[in-house]
């Protein structure tokens, strides 16, 4: 009795084993050497005379027999002819070929998904860069020649430009290496840019008009996507044309939803839905997914963008 339980034990660990080996050679032999390399119809070819060679081997040279003297009575049934015990091995050796197949596909599929995903999150990031730097270099050099004028003159705003200016910068080296950014000290900079705008144009201060309004506090945003929009309205807003220039800024907190709204007059094709705004739509589906509403207008001379961001 224990004899027959320990060749029972044997002939299963055999067939374990043997099963095992045809996992291997299809994962690691067939797939890399024919698939990869041939393509599919030679990997079938080849799949299929790899089965018939295996099952030729244990009909007739009796593989399963090195391990267990059970093997005439497992698989030499005398109730299969030679051809239906054939067509037996290949099948169950064909479903291993299946599953180790099927094993490799959605691995690989697996591994292609993070790479692409990997990648995507990249040139994400890698823009998500370049855009934190395209507040405009040539703010930058008004606000300095501005400043130096108004020295000269030993001006007063000279000073206050210096010190807005300085808070700008402070917050986009530092804070706009960061995921997150406090909503408050965000919108308290746009307020700085604003203010600071406003001084370069004091000739059109009467044009330009902002309201700020909502509880910005314990609440954290991407930082620097809200200045490049209201960065873009001062970029391409023509206010000393006529009158009738303007340039408006509405930013809003309203049930943990960021609001914020720019309109201005413009040129005809100054503000054009370029590679910035594309840029800039990218990452708010990347960082807020379905939490953010972007509408970009552009009719009868007046350029509008709203956004919409649930903060948490």
């Amino acid at each position: 009795m224990e004899d027959s339980i320990g060749a029972v034990a044997d002939f299963v660990l055999g067939q374990t084993l043997f099963d095992a080996s045809i996992v291997y050679i299809n994962l690691f032999i067939l797939i890399p050497l024919l698939l990869s390399k041939y393509g599919k119809f030679v990997y079938i070819l080849g799949v299929t005379l790899t089965l018939l060679i295996i099952s030729f081997l244990v009909e007739f040279v009796g593989l399963y027999g090195l391990l267990s003297d059970l093997n005439n009575e497992f698989n030499n049934s005398p109730n299969l002819g030679i051809y239906n015990k054939l067509f037996s091995y290949f099948i169950e050796f064909g479903l291993f070929m299946i599953i180790s197949f099927l094993y490799w596909y959605f691995t690989k599929h697996r591994e292609e998904q993070q790479k692409a995903l990997h990648l995507l999150n990249e040139k994400l990031q890698t823009e998500l860069q370049v855009l934190r730097s395209q507040v405009s270099p040539q703010f930058l050099f008004e606000s300095l020649k501005n400043i130096h004028a108004l020295s000269l003159k030993s001006d007063t705003n000279a000073s206050v430009m210096i010190e807005k200016l300085s808070d700008i910068l402070r917050h986009i080296i530092y804070e706009g290496r960061q995921k997150e950014t406090l909503l408050k000290e965000e919108i308290g900079m746009i307020e700085n840019y604003i203010q600071l705008q406003i001084l370069r144009k004091s000739k059109n201060e009467r044009s330009i008009r902002y309201q700020i309004s909502g509880d910005f506090s314990n609440k954290k945003v991407a930082p620097l996507l809200l200045l490049y929009i209201v960065e873009n309205s001062f970029k391409h807003c023509e206010l000393s044309s006529t009158e009738d220039d303007f340039l408006e800024i509405d930013i809003s907190m309203k049930n943990n939803v960021l609001h914020l709204k720019t309109k201005n007059t413009f040129i005809p094709n100054s503000n054009e839905k370029g590679k910035g705004l594309e840029n800039l739509k990218e990452q708010l589906e990347h960082i807020y997914t379905d939490k953010n509403i972007l509408k970009i207008d552009a009719k009868d001379g007046i350029f509008s963008i709203e956004l919409s961001l649930e903060i948490s």
